[in-house]
């Protein structure tokens, strides 16, 4: 009986803990993130303009020290709760499960890394062939495998998170469509950006716009797993 109180209760601050961590880091990369918007040259225009900007020593150096520097250490703070995550799924982890941690993981590591490049190396391509753009990719899709793998490895347990699964796909389901209907029929507009408002291309075209909404679900979809799969399989256990 008390060998169960103290599992239960070490269960309930395991998650108290990753869901704090988990809170501060979303505060700190948003904090920055609106600080960055507030300087960048001209007004940031959030749909029509990439993230990887707004952390761009060329495109905002009075702002870019601010998001990157909230990206890098978001990435560092969330790990914890990661950690957590996957200890709770543990016992019952599926192939599916390990490699979605395994992905959370790497694109942690990515993404704190795209942070620090971005605070140290004014443009990282020119150095090396594409460096930023392969980082920032690898960091992208793999946070993204993570948090899918583990929506898809819930799903099957539970119907109820096909909801979830759908809501957070749709913005990367959205970029390969639109991307490869631009690349079919529209490869004079060039790389998404201000223009393109001025020339009236419509928002749901824009790779900025979705990319930006992929990474609010992304937070979001983190953030529903940590609040109800640690607390299932405690139950379970």
């Amino acid at each position: 009986m008390n060998r169960t109180l103290k599992f239960f209760a070490s269960g309930i601050i395991g998650k108290n803990r990753a869901i704090c961590w988990y809170l501060a880091s979303l505060l700190v990369v948003v904090t920055g993130s609106v600080i960055a918007a507030g300087r960048f040259p001209g007004g940031f225009d959030w749909a029509y303009t990439v993230a990887s900007a707004l952390a761009s020593q060329k495109h905002n150096p009075e702002g870019s020290f601010w998001f990157a520097g909230a990206l890098g250490l978001s990435m560092a703070m969330v790990w914890p709760s990661v950690s957590t995550l996957n200890k709770a799924l543990r016992p019952s982890a599926s192939q599916i499960t390990k490699s979605a941690i395994a992905a959370l993981r790497f694109g942690l590591i990515c993404g704190a890394l795209v942070g620090l490049e971005r605070l140290f190396f004014r443009h990282l391509s020119d150095e090396i062939h594409k460096a930023h753009e392969v980082l920032a990719l690898l960091a992208f899709l793999s946070l993204y495998w993570g948090v899918l793998g583990l929506l898809i490895s819930a799903m099957l347990r539970r119907r109820l998170y096909i909801w979830m699964l759908i809501l957070v796909a749709s913005p990367l389901l959205a970029i390969g469509i639109t991307q490869f209907w631009l690349y079919l029929d529209q490869r004079d507009l060039g790389w998404v950006g201000t223009r393109w408002r001025e020339l009236g291309v419509p928002l749901y075209l824009s790779f900025a716009f979705w990319q930006w909404l992929a990474m609010a679900f992304l937070w979001l979809g983190l953030g529903l797993l940590l609040l109800t799969c640690i607390e299932e399989n405690e139950t379970v256990t």
